[in-house]
């Protein structure tokens, strides 16, 4: 008698044993990431809108962006309000991406227009709020996944929050500061804009206050082959952190919001800044049809 209670004592053991290892493959947050990452990517069409918010900086208001697109397989199109603080006013800007190549629609012109000699640009301006572009980041900078606890009790969602390499996160800020002095000398150059039309200067998604431009005046002609000190002392002294809270559905592991968190502290013009800003991404519509512009 007394070995068969052990023998059902051992069962139920390792039936609870199992079961916890189990449940902590499913709540690995590793794990629950990769698995989030990987039905995101294979999602055809969705329609995603967000928008930037400052949290702390030089002004509540400023460089504030407000986005809209929709996916249909490796197409994009995309719609781009932002504001200019140094004119006191907003723009917006018309983004369509179409078998590979990138088209424009700026205020001022009609119809779409294609971003040739202009594409780095405009290229920038798009995945700074394309989802699928900030999924495949997150994935290359990510330097740990941690668990959140669910603030959503009553519904499907759960969390993780991605924090991302800080050196990474400057040295692409870096490539991406010269890149678009390069790319907008080049369009300056080239004479490629339409008459009355104004350089476009995309925003700088890690450092918001960096979208005003002032570091990316008077870069013109053979100087910008050599590389900009300016651009790398200003990244060798900046502070800079980032981290993603992926909010997804436990059921289908596909993300309902993404919401990036930045705070940077860096020196422009003579000023020491601190910004705290967040980009958030809500992401919706999987799997319906989308009807894309005709270029």
């Amino acid at each position: 008698m007394r070995k068969a209670w052990s023998i059902v004592l051992f069962s139920l053991w390792c039936t609870a044993l199992a079961g916890c290892n189990q449940m902590g493959v499913k709540q690995n947050p590793e794990s629950a990431f990769e698995q989030v990452r990987d039905r995101f990517m294979e999602q055809q069409t969705f329609s995603f809108h967000g928008r930037t918010k400052l949290m702390a900086g030089q002004s509540a208001n400023g460089n504030l962006v407000n986005f809209t697109g929709q996916k249909q397989g490796a197409d994009i199109a995309m719609k781009v309000d932002f504001s200019v603080p140094e004119q006191n006013q907003a723009k917006s800007l018309s983004l369509l991406k179409k078998d590979q190549q990138l088209y424009v629609m700026t205020e001022g012109t009609q119809g779409w227009q294609s971003a040739a000699g202009r594409d780095a640009v405009f290229r920038q301006e798009l995945n700074n709020w394309d989802p699928v572009f900030a999924m495949e980041q997150m994935n290359e900078m990510k330097k740990s996944v941690i668990p959140l606890n669910n603030r959503h009790a009553n519904n499907d969602l759960t969390a993780v929050r991605v924090v991302l390499d800080s050196a990474k996160l400057k040295s692409w800020l870096a490539e991406q500061m010269k890149e678009q002095t390069s790319a907008t000398a080049q369009s300056e150059g080239m004479g490629v804009m339409q008459q009355g039309e104004a350089i476009h200067q995309p925003r700088v998604k890690y450092a918001l206050s960096l979208s005003e431009g002032t570091w990316n005046r008077s870069r013109k002609g053979a100087m910008i082959q050599q590389a900009d000190p300016r651009v790398d002392e200003l990244i060798n002294q900046m502070e800079l952190e980032a981290e993603y809270t992926i909010y997804y559905n436990r059921h289908t592991m596909l993300p309902a919001n993404m919401t990036m968190s930045i705070r940077s502290v860096y020196t422009a013009n003579d000023q020491r800044i601190r910004e705290y800003s967040q980009v958030e991404t809500v992401l919706q519509n999987y799997g319906q049809p989308m009807t894309l512009p005709q270029p």
